[in-house]
């Protein structure tokens, strides 16, 4: 997610110590840890913007990409996606790994920090995510129908393909207005949808599985070796165009279908 905001900063190796360490010093530091192939991480990352823009000046997010800092994780300690650590002073003085809503969030922070009081708003849209792990899809759809269309969409998609309703979720994404269709939501979804629609044999089904949880690139590996021994299966090859779009790289993307141009031609 882009933005212009001065208090969210995108941080390395050469600049976590003047990003994250200094600047702890004179305002407090939330440390997100994050990558692109991570689903929570996703589900999390607008929360932590949302906190951050109606606190203005009051705190900074400091955001690390563990697929290209891999070494700056390791050294923080990080062991699952997404963390997100409090500095102040120049020290963690707490942390917390996976998905929580705004209000949890907050109130974590109050334990360290004070913040200024902001305009109430409802916490329909932090709480969806809480529903959609504890499996209750109905109260999830529920929550997300008070949201705006356009703020919402994507989560319905994402909802109704956990509820195994395709055609649903293909309604929604055929209602995409023309700017929707271009962000890269709009390729993720259509790929989402698409991979629903595999029907996998018990070999594919495995591999099918890895690439709803979030672990796509092994997945394409996986479909590569299968490629190569069996370059007329429709399933294999329909799975291997699907996971694309979900790699979130499109460097990455790029290269991947290059491999699979090879072993077809």
């Amino acid at each position: 997610m882009m933005t212009d905001n001065p208090n969210i900063v995108d941080v390395t190796a050469d600049t976590f110590m003047a990003e994250v360490i200094e600047k702890s010093k004179d305002i407090p530091v939330l440390l997100d840890f994050w990558a692109d192939w991570c689903e929570p991480c996703k589900n999390l990352t607008p929360i932590l913007h949302d906190i951050i823009e109606q606190h203005p000046g009051q705190l900074m997010l400091a955001k690390v990409n563990t697929d290209q800092e891999q070494m700056l994780a390791q050294q923080m300690g990080v062991q699952s996606l997404p963390t997100v650590a409090l500095l102040k002073d120049g020290q963690i003085v707490d942390n917390f790994m996976g998905v929580k809503p705004k209000s949890e969030i907050i109130t974590w922070l109050t334990e360290h920090i004070t913040l200024g009081a902001v305009e109430a708003e409802p916490e329909v849209n932090t709480d969806v995510q809480v529903l959609i792990e504890a499996e209750q899809y109905e109260a999830a759809l529920a929550a997300l129908m008070e949201l705006p269309q356009e703020q919402a969409v994507w989560q319905m998609i994402e909802v109704h393909l956990l509820m195994n309703n395709i055609d649903a979720a293909q309604k929604l994404y055929d209602g995409l207005s023309e700017e929707q269709l271009k962000l890269p939501e709009s390729d993720q979804a259509k790929a989402k949808i698409q991979l629903a629609g595999v029907d996998a044999n018990d070999q594919l089904a495995g591999i099918k599985q890895q690439i709803t949880q979030g672990r796509v690139e092994p997945a394409i590996e996986a479909l590569l070796v299968l490629l190569q021994q069996q370059k007329d299966d429709a399933d294999v090859r329909q799975l291997l165009l699907s996971s694309f779009s979900l790699l979130g790289d499109a460097k990455l993307a790029a290269k991947y279908r290059r491999r699979m141009g090879s072993l077809l031609n």
